[in-house]
């Protein structure tokens, strides 16, 4: 599947006529599902080839940012070799708060993730856990 990481961020997030909350109903969920099941771009974990280079979501790694007048920029080390890997962000895609296990004080988690698009063309997932730092939770393309 060749895709350009401009036409995914082209592609209509909701139905044509849908506003603000997008899931109100069951109807509204299934017709919103349904608009994006039929992006051309879209696949699903289950469908990822091992080895591919694919990845919908990667293990919690630590990330540095650093701050420069007007910009971002991350840092984090991966690979065997743990070779260090940095990245300006071009800018923010979207943002939620993730918090599991709340009824467990031994394993619950509260967590901000930002949506952000790499200086590379990637876009990852980004989540600041509290307490805690910064990390690199997820690659979606």
């Amino acid at each position: 599947m060749e895709t350009s990481v401009a036409e995914i961020h082209a592609y209509p997030a909701k139905p044509e006529g849908f506003e603000e909350p997008l899931f109100p109903t069951c109807e509204s969920r299934r017709a919103v599902a349904e608009h994006l099941l039929r992006a051309p771009w879209l696949g699903r974990a289950s469908e990822l080839e091992g080895g591919s280079g694919g990845s919908a979501r990667i293990a919690r790694e630590p990330v540095q940012l650093q701050g420069v007048p007007g910009r971002v920029g991350i840092s984090w080390s991966s690979g065997r070799r743990r070779r260090a890997k940095r990245r300006l962000v071009v800018r923010e895609l979207a943002r939620w708060r993730e918090v599991a296990a709340w009824w467990d004080e031994g394993r619950s988690t509260d967590r901000s993730v930002h949506r952000v698009l790499l200086s590379c063309g990637a876009v990852v997932d980004l989540a600041r856990e509290s307490p805690g730092g910064w990390f690199l939770v997820g690659v979606v393309d």
